[in-house]
């Protein structure tokens, strides 16, 4: 028991390195157009000088608007910073604002896909747990689903719905469904175990899906289960 709790141990770790590397690509493709612009804005104040048009005013200018930018980038460290943060403590919070906020962190990533990210969650609806390794969980199933999108044969429009409501035992549920094509029958029953991937070689590391299960049912209590739906994958979470 001792041994599986220690190699349990090792492949969350390694599970959550590999989240970091996709956490840092994502907070470079948030920085990129604060940066160009910040660029442009340099050149531009160059560009003034020269022609001996600078003044205070453009100066001004120039100064709220970098800062913009610049609040604009810190922000995006911030919010990935707290990402990693661990919760000791339990907290009551609003599902839905939860989520919004994990779509508003990846939308700028999705939208270089062409993937629409379309929330359906209740008002008003509570959960008491660990926001950010709710947040983990839900990032996790959203760049699985981001991956197959993106190496899908699909044509048609390229979406992912989170539906979160309350259920008949007063349980929320989270279902985080695709426009994909689907996983194989024969996949289904190993999808969480860990290096277990149906992704190219070298792209991810199959251990995604086994941290969010690991999540979900030791630290937070709850179940996670996969099916195929009429559009796609469909993975629902109870808590």
């Amino acid at each position: 028991i001792a041994k599986n709790r220690q190699q349990e141990m090792v492949l969350f770790q390694q599970a959550r390195h590999a989240q970091m590397g996709e956490m840092i690509s994502m907070i470079a493709h948030q920085w990129r157009q604060p940066l160009n612009v910040l660029s442009l804005m340099c050149q531009n104040i160059v560009f003034k000088y020269k022609m001996n048009t600078l003044d205070d005013t453009l100066m001004k200018s120039f100064k709220e608007d970098s800062m913009k930018q610049i609040l604009q980038m810190s922000k995006t460290i911030d919010d990935f910073r707290n990402f990693f943060k661990p919760d000791k403590t339990k907290k009551v919070f609003d599902v839905k604002k939860q989520l919004l906020y994990v779509s508003e962190m990846l939308k700028d990533v999705y939208a270089t896909h062409h993937i629409e990210l379309i929330i359906k969650a209740d008002d008003g609806l509570k959960l008491e747990s660990f926001p950010n390794e709710f947040n983990q969980c839900i990032i996790n199933l959203l760049n699985n689903a981001k991956d197959v999108l993106v190496n899908t044969s699909l044509k048609n429009e390229k979406f992912i719905v989170i539906s979160a409501f309350e259920n008949e035992e007063g349980k929320v549920v989270i279902i985080v469904e695709d426009s994909g094509d689907g996983i194989d029958e024969s996949v289904l029953p190993h999808l969480f175990e860990p290096y277990f991937s149906t992704k190219e070689s070298g792209v991810g590391t199959g251990l995604g899906l086994y941290m969010t299960k690991m999540i979900i049912e030791a630290h937070m209590q709850g179940s996670i289960h996969v099916s195929n739906a009429q559009s796609g994958a469909r993975f629902e979470i109870i808590l």
